[in-house]
Formats: C-alpha cells, sequence, structure tokens
C-alpha cells in the first residue's frame, strides 16, 4: 500500500506531501487539485513498468505538467510497503528550451524495493524511445538482465494502477470484442461485454457484482445481457492509380447490450438507465473483474448517487477490500454525506493558495480537531470547517502578516 507522497512542481501541486490510507477521499473546491493528486499517483505508478519516453508524451509530455512559471525540477514521489517489503519510488525530471524554442526533457527515476536500488535516466533528445541507461556503474547485458529481478514484483504492485474516468454513454453503448477475456476500458467501454463474459465464465463473480450493485440501487433486480448489433467503423488502405488512400468501411457485429430489470419496471435498455445506477455497476465490475488493480484511482465516487446510496457504495467497497488485501482506493469527493462514513484520519482537504498553487491537510489536522472528533463526523466537520484552514496553514509567517 501506498503510504506516502510528494510532488514537487507537477501542475497545482508545487509542494504537497500528503500520508494515505487504504481507502482515502479527497475534497475541496473545484479546480483546487484532487484530481492531480490522481494524476500524479497515476503517473507515478505507470513509470515503473513502462520506459518513461512512452509514458511521457503527449499531453503528458514534462513541458505540459510541470506548474506554470515554477522554477527548478518537477519532482514526484511515493513510498509505501508491498507484502512486508519497504519500497520507494522517486520520478525527477528536468526540462529546458533549445535555441530553437523547442522544450525537452531529462528524467531520472529512482526506484527501491527492500535493499535493492535501481536508478534510470532517460531523455527526449535525439530519441522516441530511448532504452533506460543506469546512472551508476552498468555491469554487463547479460547480468543487467537479470540483476533486480525484486523489480518485478513492485512493477506488478503499482503497475496496474487504474484510473477511472467512467463515461454514462459508454458504459450503457452495445458491445462487441474481439477478445478472449474482454476488459472494462477506464471509461466503462466494454461494460456489457465484461459482464455476459463473466456471467458465462465467472457466474459467482458476476452473481457477486449483481447482489452488490443491487444493495447499492434498491429498485434495481437483475442485470442482465441481450445479442445486439454493434457499428464500427474501420479503416483500410487502398491504393488507386498507385496512390495510398485511407478508405473508411461501415461494418456491423454482433454484441452485447446491457440490459437491467428494476422493480415494476423490466427490461430496461441501459441507455435509458440512470447515470447513478450504470455509474455503480461500472464501478463494481472495474473493482472485481480481471485484471484486478493494486490501486484503483476514482474520480467522484458520490457522482449522481442519493446519500444513501453512497454510504451503502462505501459499505461494498469495504468490502472488497477485506477480501482483496493488496487493493487501495483513492476517491474524491464533493458530498459530506459520503465523508461521514470515513475516519477523519482518511479525509484528505485540498485549498488554493493565494499563487493558485494547491495546499492540502488531513481532516486530523485541523487544529480543533481533539475537541470536535468525540461529538462530530467527518462530513459534519468539514461543512462547519471548510479548507481556508488548510490554506492559511500552508502560508509562511510573512505571507500570513
Amino acid at each position: 500500500m501506498i503510504q506516502q507522497v510528494s510532488f514537487t512542481n507537477f501542475k497545482s501541486l508545487r509542494r504537497v506531501d500528503a500520508h494515505l490510507g487504504r481507502f482515502m477521499v479527497i475534497v475541496g473546491p473545484n479546480g483546487s487539485g484532487k484530481t492531480s493528486i490522481l494524476d500524479g499517483l497515476h503517473y507515478l505508478a505507470h513509470v515503473t513498468r513502462s520506459p518513461l519516453a512512452q509514458v511521457m508524451r503527449g499531453v503528458f509530455a514534462p513541458p505540459s505538467l510541470k506548474s506554470r512559471g515554477s522554477t527548478g525540477a518537477m519532482r514526484l514521489a511515493l513510498s509505501g510497503r508491498f507484502h512486508g517489503v519497504n519500497a520507494e519510488v522517486e520520478l525527477t525530471v528536468e526540462c529546458e528550451d533549445d535555441a530553437n524554442g523547442s522544450s525537452h526533457w531529462l528524467g531520472k527515476l529512482a526506484r527501491r524495493w527492500g535493499d535493492v536500488i535501481e536508478e534510470t535516466a532517460e531523455t527526449d533528445r535525439g530519441s522516441r524511445h530511448l532504452k533506460p541507461e543506469p546512472l551508476v556503474a552498468s555491469p554487463p547485458e547479460s547480468v543487467r538482465e537479470h540483476e533486480h529481478p525484486e523489480m518485478t514484483e513492485l512493477e506488478r504492485e503499482l503497475g496496474s494502477a487504474r484510473k477511472l474516468r467512467l463515461d454514462l454513454e459508454a458504459l450503457a453503448a452495445p458491445s462487441y470484442s474481439e477478445e478472449e477475456t474482454p476488459h472494462l476500458a477506464t471509461n466503462g467501454k466494454d461494460l456489457a461485454s465484461v459482464l455476459a463474459d463473466a456471467a458465462g465464465r465467472s457466474p459467482e463473480v458476476f452473481q457477486w457484482i449483481q447482489e452488490a450493485a443491487r444493495r447499492v440501487i434498491p429498485t434495481l433486480e437483475r442485470i442482465r445481457t441481450r445479442r445486439a448489433k454493434v457499428h464500427r467503423r474501420e479503416y483500410q488502405d487502398v491504393r488507386i492509380d498507385g496512390e495510398p488512400i485511407l478508405h473508411s468501411v461501415d461494418r456491423f457485429y454482433w454484441g452485447q447490450q446491457l440490459v437491467l430489470d428494476f422493480k415494476g419496471a423490466p427490461d430496461v435498455p441501459a441507455p435509458l438507465a440512470s447515470e447513478g445506477t450504470l455509474l455503480v455497476i461500472g464501478l463494481l465490475t472495474a473493482l472485481w473483474m480481471e485484471p484486478r488493480p493494486r490501486l484503483l484511482l476514482l474520480d467522484d465516487i458520490d457522482k449522481a448517487l442519493h446519500p444513501r446510496a453512497q454510504e451503502e457504495l462505501v459499505t461494498q467497497i469495504r468490502k472488497i477490500l477485506e477480501m482483496s488485501p493488496e487493493l487501495q482506493v483513492i476517491a474524491t469527493s464533493h458530498s459530506p454525506y459520503l465523508l461521514d462514513h470515513f475516519d477523519a484520519q482518511d479525509v484528505l482537504l485540498t485549498a488554493l493558495l493565494p499563487d493558485g498553487s494547491t495546499a492540502c491537510a488531513r481532516l486530523t489536522d485541523h487544529p480543533d480537531f481533539d475537541r470536535w472528533k468525540s461529538t462530530t463526523r467527518s462530513g459534519e466537520l468539514w461543512s462547519f470547517v471548510g479548507e481556508d484552514w488548510v490554506a492559511q496553514q500552508a502560508r509562511t509567517p510573512q505571507e500570513q502578516g
């Protein structure tokens, strides 16, 4: 489990340190850095298993992620304990502009698993995918390949991290999959195919998802799928007079459509179901179906849910955590009702400083927490104290004066 994270000059996180629990919720105003914390964790998790140049490109290139107007390197770090072993990951990225005004970066990645330390460096200059080069003395290639097999365990623990941004249309759409075992996309695409496969391949898992969803949405009676046509636009390379042309072809395949039975309203196609119902089914499927994540990052866990449904969803996720001791869930929320079902130590607050950067603190860090902890629930306390005190704590004495 990741226990500590630290960010410097990453998006709005110019200088943020935070302790994390197994099931943590982050709250704060819109644009205060909640999602940036999820992004930073996701970024760090995936550089442990993929070359930096493969991860750090496009909108995820360092020049796009570095805090605007900041000086110095961008740094992301995490530490935790996995299966009784202490582990650390630290990524430091330096950016510079060349004479032509183009930005380039140099990334240094340090990983520790127990007593084993591995350091690599990559740059985007002159190569699309440079092979990581050790910053320390290099052993022979044949030895280096198997020198640190322990790092495979670190990659397994962090590399399976998933950041969900479930989309209503993607969840509800009929789907067709050519994979032997369909997988749920991070936006919820292919939900119908995944559930249809689960009903046949792992009926006990399907029943668990259905029962958990029924507890969160009491009017839901049954989840099922039926055959449906799926439209796909495919592209082919054709040649006309010797010139290659990309030609689009519309094809139809027989796939699966998600259908829901509600009390008094059976046979409801997924596109006609409520957003909250689909989000719950998608989230429970993501938590339970293979490949199971070790770290699940979720934006707006309370989205479109009644307060009672929020409480029950937290209960169902805690049951999954009991059955999956390697799982960690970090979510964002705007709901004080949801926070009422969390210990204050598992609530992280974010606030914006005058320069637009993020400050964060746990709810237990409030100066008067000890006075209120025995009589006030987390959501009630947050509603009362807000986040201004977080920004006030983060400001220097000169700024406060």
